[in-house]
């Protein structure tokens, strides 16, 4: 019991707000972790340890183009490498995505069980920020009480 977790969503990233919500409750926020993808840069002065990660735009950036080898000399640059006489739609690197897979897992590596990290995990892709508060041990109710009374939602002990 003693290296208990606790985990709420606040529903915005500013690292002032929550800074203010969570030490008007009086969290140590030395022991607390923001994960997010929307936090500003000026998250370096926090005494909250953000967590920031490639936020959607950048993620955007980073996938493949179709056009990604046009150009370079490559066999594709002759106009694809279908077979004479079957027909049909030419296959573009998306077809090899696997959709089910793209959704982001920013929380796998937390003690939080599989069925409940996808709502934290979209709570972050939707520009919030999930408070994690870990070992809260034998603290875990008043953690709990801080969170909710900081206005921290969904907060749940793992």
């Amino acid at each position: 019991m003693a290296d208990r977790l606790v985990v709420g969503i606040f529903p915005q990233s500013d690292p002032k707000a929550l800074e203010s919500a969570l030490s008007s409750q009086q969290v140590d926020l030395s022991k607390v972790k923001v994960v997010s993808t929307a936090a500003p840069d000026d998250t370096v002065d926090s005494p909250l340890e953000f967590l920031d990660l490639v936020n959607d735009m950048e993620r955007e950036e980073a996938q493949y183009s179709e056009d990604l080898t046009h150009g370079v000399g490559i066999m594709g640059d002759s106009g694809g490498t279908s077979v004479p006489g079957i027909g049909g739609r030419q296959a573009t690197l998306g077809d090899f995505a696997h959709h089910e897979l793209s959704a982001k897992r920013y929380l796998v590596n937390f003690a939080i069980p599989l069925d409940e990290v996808d709502n934290f995990d979209q709570a972050v892709a939707e520009g919030r920020a999930v408070v994690v508060y870990p070992d809260s041990g034998a603290d875990t109710t008043s953690i709990v009480a801080a969170f909710r009374a900081a206005g921290l939602r969904n907060v749940r002990a793992y």
